[in-house]
Formats: C-alpha cells, sequence, structure tokens
C-alpha cells in the first residue's frame, strides 16, 4: 500500500473574470505566475517587486528570460492581472511565496492603491 498525501492549492485569481492587461517585459528576466510587479509609468516595463509595498499588477502567466527577450524583441507584450481578486497565499515575489511580512505588505498596498484585492482564501 502506497501512502499518498493530499494537498489542496488554491486557485490565483478568485474572481470569476479578473481583468487583465498587458506590460513590456524586461530582457533576460523570468517572470512566474502569481509575481507580483512594478510598472514602469514612462515605459510600460514590467520589473519584479522587490518587497510586496510597491507593485501595480500580477503576472498571469510563466515567462522564461529567454521568452521575455524574444517578447521585447518582437514588440509583443505580456498578460497581466490588473484588477479582480486573488488568493494571497499563490501571489509570489520573484517565484517565491511571500513570507508574513510580505504578505501583509502587499494586502496593505493593495487595499489603498490597486483595484486588486489580495484575499486569505481558507
Amino acid at each position: 500500500m502506497v501512502a499518498t498525501t493530499l494537498t489542496t492549492q488554491h486557485p490565483l485569481p478568485v474572481d470569476i473574470m479578473p481583468t487583465t492587461d498587458s506590460v513590456v517585459p524586461t530582457t533576460a528576466t523570468a517572470y512566474k505566475k502569481g509575481d507580483l510587479l512594478v510598472v514602469a509609468a514612462d515605459t510600460n516595463t514590467a520589473t519584479h517587486s522587490a518587497t510586496g509595498a510597491d507593485w501595480h499588477v500580477i503576472c498571469l502567466a510563466d515567462v522564461t528570460a529567454e521568452q521575455a527577450t524574444e517578447k521585447l524583441s518582437m514588440g509583443v507584450e505580456m498578460p497581466v492581472y490588473v484588477a479582480g481578486k486573488f488568493d494571497v497565499s499563490q501571489v509570489k515575489i520573484n517565484g517565491t511565496a511571500l513570507n508574513a511580512t510580505q504578505t501583509l505588505a502587499a494586502r496593505a498596498y493593495a487595499n489603498r492603491n490597486t483595484k486588486i484585492t489580495l484575499s486569505v482564501v481558507k
């Protein structure tokens, strides 16, 4: 008999229809679904949030560094979430799950500055 462990992973978007848009990737930069991204006001270019308290959008899909460079050279933007309700446990900074301090900072920032809600889903 084989022992199995079941884990439940909530989907990133909790809304039925979150709002999406697109941003310019940074060359040679990898992105993971759920990454909090900062968008430059003058170029629409996405970089990774450093703290969880400075982000604007959430990455919609994994993009490798090679894909980001290729998209940039072809003038193709990458998809992001710009509004909706999301499970905060599925949000990341540069591919890494948020720690407790980053989670609080990200939720506080969302409540004050975005059309995105980061919810605790159980």
